[in-house]
């Protein structure tokens, strides 16, 4: 061996203690000094670096999974805003054309009111 490496020492110290607290600090610093190799927390372990693979792999697929649920997600919200967005446009207009059909109506119950009072006055002079 070349001596106890003192960069890979604090970088493995800084890994090991987000890992496994001042335990893995600890452990992590003197992987890494040790053997060079900042993310090494011992000499060669292949069941771990497999078991490492498998769950990485794993997580990996989890989290590509839970992309496209997310995905799939924002594509259903887009349509219900759509949705929502076309069903309160219609609500708007059926109500303008209520306005307006209440308008109308308004306008011509004022007009009969008129034509009666002409009626009556017609009636008067005739009378």
């Amino acid at each position: 061996m070349g001596g106890f490496n003192i960069g890979s020492a604090i970088v493995g110290a800084v890994q090991g203690f987000v890992v496994g607290g001042p335990a893995g600090a600890v452990a992590g610093g003197l992987g890494g000094g040790l053997t060079g190799n900042p993310s090494a927390t011992s000499t060669g372990n292949p069941t771990g670096d497999l078991i490492n693979a498998q769950l990485a792999a794993a997580q990996n697929g989890y989290m590509a999974a839970n992309a496209q649920q997310q995905i799939q997600q924002m594509a259903f919200q887009t349509q219900m805003q759509a949705q929502t967005n076309a069903f309160n446009d219609m609500n708007d207009e059926k109500s303008e054309m209520a306005r307006e059909t209440n308008e109308l109506r308004s306008a011509s119950m004022e007009q009969r009111k008129a034509d009666n009072e002409i009626t009556k006055e017609f009636i008067k002079s005739i009378a």
